[in-house]
């Protein structure tokens, strides 16, 4: 017969387990004139994801969305973006590399040999879970993972927030100090963040994601600032936007410009921020122009199709 200590404890497991199901399935409405956002999570295949979604009428006739972090980073850092892409009738998918945020955890030995190639897989064992061909929109060295991506999978677009570049592009090297190959990298202090990663946050801000920050694979950090990963350009047909930083010391912005002139893609410059183009001020607006530039190519590439449609089939009926 249960004491009342593990009647208490029983009572408590209950409490805590419907206060965490609670707070992974609540609704969010975090900037004003926004409609209410759904936000919960799932696990595929080891994969921790976050989505977001206002559940429009039309939903299921949209391609789903799926967000793709940075390096030291996890879902976390699509807070911003995600509401404002959900709000425009988008269903919202923020992955979480294996080895962080809830995704399947991977032993040191292991994670300091992980490629950015690797993410490739993260990335598909949520893409195929869709009919659609998702759009990929990603950050610094999830941007470098979803070129390798589109470059092997059907996207229906692909958004590269102040990317890492392929080999090919030519970039001249970021020294950045790895130490160790055999170890973790970081996370890194926080001045260091602050100056690279957390531009336009203020100190508040730039300590809480400080806090979140994650080490990251010394061979990924290698790969990030020596660009020494190729991306066959001639695979990418999708049509891509790329967004670089003006003040951006790690991914700078001659970089993105040259990936853009590599891939024929559609190339803005923020003037005013650095690396950080998700979090903090600027960061809605960004987002909203993504959300805009996304919706006017799809609507582009839907009539174009309906127009070759209707052309074949009167040169049928003829």
């Amino acid at each position: 017969m249960p004491t009342v200590l593990q009647a208490l404890a029983s009572s408590l497991a209950r409490a805590a387990s419907l206060l965490t199901s609670l707070r992974a399935n609540m609704s969010m409405n975090t900037i004003p004139g926004m409609p209410c956002i759904n936000h919960d999570q799932y696990d595929i295949d080891g994969i921790r994801v976050e989505r977001f979604t206002t559940a429009p009428k039309d939903a299921a006739q949209r391609p789903p969305l799926i967000c793709v972090h940075g390096g030291c980073h996890a879902s976390w850092s699509w807070q911003e973006h995600a509401a404002v892409y959900a709000a425009a009738g988008y269903e919202v998918h923020a992955l979480n590399w294996r080895g962080r945020g809830g995704s399947a955890a991977i032993n040191d030995d292991s994670f300091v040999k992980m490629s950015i190639a690797d993410v490739v897989d993260d990335i598909d064992k949520v893409a195929r879970c869709f009919d659609t061909p998702p759009v990929l929109i990603a950050h610094s060295m999830g941007g470098l993972a979803a070129q390798l991506y589109a470059s092997a999978h059907e996207v229906g677009a692909l958004v590269l927030l102040t990317p890492v570049v392929p080999s090919n592009v030519g970039a001249t090297p970021i020294e950045l100090p790895i130490g160790d190959m055999d170890a973790p990298w970081g996370p890194p202090p926080p001045d260091f963040a602050r100056q690279v990663f957390f531009q336009g946050l203020d100190d508040m801000q730039a300590a809480h994601f400080n806090a979140l920050f994650v080490p990251e694979s010394p061979l990924r950090v290698y790969e990030a600032t020596r660009w020494s990963l190729a991306v066959d350009a001639t695979k990418l047909t999708a049509p891509i936007l790329i967004v670089s930083g003006a003040l951006d010391i790690l991914t700078p912005p001659e970089t993105g410009a040259a990936l853009a002139a590599l891939y024929g893609a559609t190339y803005q410059l923020e003037p005013a921020h650095g690396h950080n183009v998700l979090l903090g001020e600027g960061a809605r607006r960004i987002a909203e122009d993504v959300i805009a530039w996304v919706v006017g190519r799809l609507a582009r590439q839907l009539n174009h199709s309906q127009y070759a449609t209707a052309a074949t089939r009167h040169r049928v009926e003829k």
